[in-house]
């Protein structure tokens, strides 16, 4: 009896053992062609990786990193750190979500991920990255860019219109959820067919890919429909 129990323990031991040691693929030669500009070649392996490594974190993370979709990338990075927070790029995964949000214009989405970084990972090596005291919205990369390199600044050229209300007093409560989430916004007034509107905007954006994905997020968590307008 003590041997059979043995034998089982043993057994799940190395049951164990070997999935963890299949969600350990080694990426980083991927990763280097990435730094050197070989996405597609990455893509090309990528394919194979994901074929006889399926739910590998770290070829998730991989994904993650080649994916130009920067919603579609985003929510890999949040299926790494989410679903595999021991694994290897826990860390870099949470740490390049924070900067989508950041890069969105999203403050308090990316401050809580912030915090979560320092509690989950505080010998993290991005800590220093997230530390620094960061430049404007558009300043920050987009999670398919290296989270090591920064944008240079440009001007902002584009915002979105999230609402139109004739009555001010609604304007002003859109105008007022936004700031208290730590986003830019404004009111301003423009006149359509003799009514006076009072226009609502969020955001400022060096690009409209930049917006359309803030456009996205909008909706997600605000319900709302806007649209890109180009800054006066």
């Amino acid at each position: 009896m003590i041997k059979t129990i043995t034998y089982r323990i043993i057994f799940f031991i190395l049951f164990f053992a070997s999935i963890l040691s299949a969600q350990n693929t080694n990426v980083i030669s991927q990763l280097k062609k990435v730094e050197k500009g070989e996405i597609e070649k990455v893509k090309e392996e990528l394919q194979r990786l994901k074929k006889n490594n399926e739910g590998d974190p770290n070829v998730i993370f991989l994904e993650a990193v080649v994916t130009e979709n920067g919603e579609k990338s985003n929510s890999l990075y949040e299926a790494v750190y989410n679903n595999f927070p021991n694994s290897k790029f826990a860390d870099a995964a949470l740490f390049r979500s924070y900067s989508y949000y950041y890069a969105l214009g999203l403050y308090k989405k990316a401050d809580g991920l912030k915090n979560r970084l320092k509690t989950d990972y505080p010998k993290s090596a991005y800590l220093k990255n997230i530390e620094q005291s960061l430049p404007s919205v558009d300043d920050m990369i987009l999670v398919n860019k290296s989270p090591y390199k920064i944008r240079k600044p440009g001007k902002e050229k584009f915002t979105v219109q999230a609402g139109a209300f004739g009555n001010f007093k609604n304007a002003e409560k859109l105008k007022s959820e936004f700031i208290s989430d730590g986003l830019q916004s404004k009111i301003s007034m423009k006149r359509v067919n003799n009514i006076q509107l009072n226009i609502v905007t969020v955001g400022r954006f060096n690009s409209k890919a930049d917006a359309n994905d803030f456009i996205k997020l909008l909706k997600q968590n605000y319900s709302l429909t806007g649209r890109v307008i180009p800054l006066d």
